[in-house]
């Protein structure tokens, strides 16, 4: 984990938190603040600005949770996943407010994003916030009960002396 650690620490984004990053706590691999820390990034992946993973890493420090997995929440959202999100974003938030849809061609421009956002913005914005919260409690319902699950199969593998306490199987060289 220190290696890792490492590794981030000298990233050129992370130069500004170097000795923020010196706290275990960013590290800390418990369900508590990995499960948070997930979440919070899942949430922020739903946020239609570049650069979340950044938003996700401060964010991180800020709330004293596993830096990691805050980014790794946010690659929910990825070149792959980006369009289906935000459409499905931008459909839920007119089926909330009752407005029709509009036909949108989306252009990666400054232009469009000057003028073809305008009409959309509201329901856009609000299917966002509403599938970036209902993502991001599901992410860590899901997240929390996984880590639940081995934590019960390791106690019975333990328990039945399937496993030392280190969590090896007795006798097996790593």
């Amino acid at each position: 984990m220190s290696r890792q650690r490492h590794h981030w620490k000298q990233r050129w984004f992370m130069q500004p938190f170097r000795v923020l990053l010196e706290h275990p706590v960013y590290w800390a691999l418990n369900r508590r603040n990995v499960t948070r820390a997930f979440a919070l990034g899942v949430f922020l992946a739903f946020v239609p600005l570049p650069g979340s993973f950044l938003l996700a890493a401060i964010l991180a420090l800020i709330l004293r949770l596993n830096v990691p997995a805050a980014v790794a929440g946010t690659l929910v959202n990825n070149p792959l996943t980006m369009v289906p999100l935000f459409f499905s974003a931008y459909w839920v938030g007119t089926q909330l407010l009752g407005v029709p849809e509009r036909a949108v061609e989306f252009h990666m421009t400054w232009e469009w994003l000057r003028t073809g956002l305008l009409p959309i913005w509201k329901p856009f914005l609000l299917g966002c916030l509403v599938m970036g919260v209902l993502s991001a409690l599901a992410g860590y319902a899901i997240l929390g009960g996984l880590w639940h699950v081995t934590l019960v199969m390791k106690y019975h593998r333990r328990k039945s002396g399937g496993l030392d306490k280190s969590g090896r199987t007795p006798g097996k060289e790593a």
